[in-house]
């Protein structure tokens, strides 16, 4: 059984049933990601309860009247007639308004109240209640038009009584508050305070979104990640590497030459190449690099490799075989057309770098040598003519993720170990680019995180390098200015564009425009010279 088909089984068969763990950078990334929806939400949801608060309205008005109630008494009689008198009785106050609705319901009352205002129904609510503890009792009316409710409350306050009598025997009713016709509604609306409790809710939906987004997070964060989530050895990690603002100019480069990049950066580089050294066999000598997704820094580790190896006396060819995005050159800061070529042909040219003590290899990139370079045949004879040449050989190879031109050169490639950005591609897409790199039959000597953070918004593993940051940014999707450079016409489409993790590029690009408009500024002076010269030996000739 092939190395393929044992890693491909091994790879698919392993089920690891992830524990669900949420990082602080989680929510503060979801917050980056997701703040405008939390805002949208609550203008939406602010807007719509105020507009629906104030659509629905309907003013209403209250007329109310209050009372004492007195029950008639005949306990003593005089010459043979009774004497009838009255005496306050809360308990009668309390039986009325608990009768009230009854009273209602019979329609004795309504009928009456119709009758007297000449309507046919009675377009108002009303009500009644006793005053615990006393003797008083209320009756109120609430309808939309403020006269027709008062007048209304005038017929009951006219017929209550009467009709009240079947119930409670006689009662009078002494009015202690006079009615009026109302001028103000008694259900007054507050659309602002409704706004804000619909914008409240807003935001409140949109945190769950961040919560949802938060606990969805499937990346590769640690080295157990790898491990557990890849089923792949683990064989470094490259920190971050922050430059400080300086109005000085520094040199801003993320290369193992650069002391400015930090102790942490370069020691991470050492361990590196010690593990890598380690994990090699003594046939392997063609190693490439590839990543799943563009811009998570392949192109950065592998040449820091190379030079760090080059310190071991070792002699080293850098081959930048991402023909559709060539970056080694950008990386190292060469100028391809002041190098020293000392060996060109049809397909390739090298020259050595004397600044980093090692040999780089360019292929040529035009759009028909980008088809044509394609293939097993031609990559096999490149290898092949440098082979014993040189005591390593690295290819930095297009992300297999996208492309499938990493894999024409697996196929010819003694090893070949896989860059991950830190908490940026999903795993599933890592899996698939692994996946179709062990279909190669390629030795995969292991995953190496690139960018990694500790700290407050980290993962809580301090990889004893400190806080550098990388003068790097991980791109802005599959569907930015890089991915299209993969196109030409091969049918790849825009992919899904996954969540990215935001660094530091603008530094590198000022410092990138100084520098082409000092060589331009340079380059006019220098022509200016030249004319110069030109036009005075013209005059001395004249």
């Amino acid at each position: 059984m092939s190395q393929t088909d044992t890693n491909s089984k091994d790879n698919k068969a392993y089920v690891n049933e992830r524990k669900i763990t949420v990082y602080p950078s989680d929510f503060i990334k979801g917050i980056k990601k997701l703040w405008w929806t939390c805002i949208l939400l609550a203008v939406l949801a602010g807007g719509g309860m105020f507009f629906n608060s104030y659509r629905s309205y309907t003013p209403k008005y209250t007329v109310s009247a209050t009372f004492t109630v007195s029950t008639q008494n005949s306990s003593a009689s005089i010459g043979g007639i009774s004497v009838y008198s009255f005496y306050y009785d809360s308990t009668t106050a309390a039986q009325l308004a608990s009768t009230f609705p009854y009273l209602l319901n019979s329609n004795l009352l309504s009928d009456m109240i119709c009758e007297d205002m000449g309507i046919t129904s009675i377009p108002v609510k009303m009500n009644a209640s006793a005053v615990q503890g006393s003797n008083m009792f209320t009756l109120s009316v609430t309808g939309k038009d403020p006269q027709l409710t008062y007048d209304i409350l005038q017929s009951v306050i006219k017929n209550y009584p009467s009709v009240a009598r079947y119930v409670v025997g006689n009662i009078k009713l002494t009015m202690i508050t006079t009615p009026t016709v109302p001028t103000k509604p008694s259900n007054s609306t507050d659309y602002i305070t409704d706004g804000i409790k619909g914008a409240v809710a807003g935001i409140a939906a949109g945190f769950m979104l961040i919560v949802i987004y938060a606990l969805s997070r499937k990346t590769i964060r640690t080295k157990n990640d790898v491990k557990n989530e890849l089923n792949c050895e683990y064989i470094g990690t490259i920190p971050q590497v922050r430059f400080k603002k300086h109005k000085i100019q520094t040199d801003r480069s993320v290369l193992f030459t650069n002391d400015k990049a930090g102790p942490g950066f370069l020691e991470s580089v050492r361990v590196l190449r010690n593990t890598f050294t380690n994990a090699l066999g003594s046939k392997d000598k063609i190693i490439m690099v590839t990543s799943t997704a563009p811009g998570e820094g392949k192109t950065t580790v592998l040449t820091n490799l190379a030079i760090s190896l080059a310190d071991y006396d070792k002699k080293i060819l850098l081959i930048d075989g991402d023909l559709r995005n060539p970056s080694v050159a950008k990386i190292l800061r060469l100028n391809l057309d002041e190098l020293n070529w000392h060996t060109e042909t049809e397909k390739y040219k090298i020259a050595d770098l004397e600044e980093y003590n090692i040999s780089f290899m360019s292929i040529d990139n035009s759009d028909l040598r980008k088809q044509r370079f394609i293939n097993n045949d031609n990559i096999r004879s490149i290898f092949d003519s440098v082979r014993d040449s040189y005591d390593y050989i690295f290819v930095d190879a297009p992300p297999c993720g996208l492309v499938s031109d990493a894999l024409y050169i697996a196929q010819e490639a003694d090893a070949a170990f896989y860059v991950i950005y830190q908490d940026a591609v999903r795993i599933g897409k890592i899996r698939s680019g692994l996946d179709g790199l062990m279909s190669t039959d390629v030795k995969i000597i292991g995953c190496v995180i690139n960018g990694a953070v500790s700290g407050i918004t980290g993962y809580g593993h301090n990889y004893g390098y400190g806080h550098y940051g990388y003068g790097y940014r991980y791109g802005r999707g599959y569907g930015g200015k890089y991915s299209r450079n993969y196109g030409y016409g091969y049918g790849y489409g825009t992919p899904e564009v996954p969540d990215y993790v935001e660094e530091q590029r603008a530094d590198e690009q000022s410092a990138a425009e100084k520098e082409k408009t000092r060589e331009k500024t340079k380059q006019a002076k220098h022509s200016f010279k030249k004319n110069k010269k030109k036009k005075d030996a013209g005059d001395e000739e004249i």
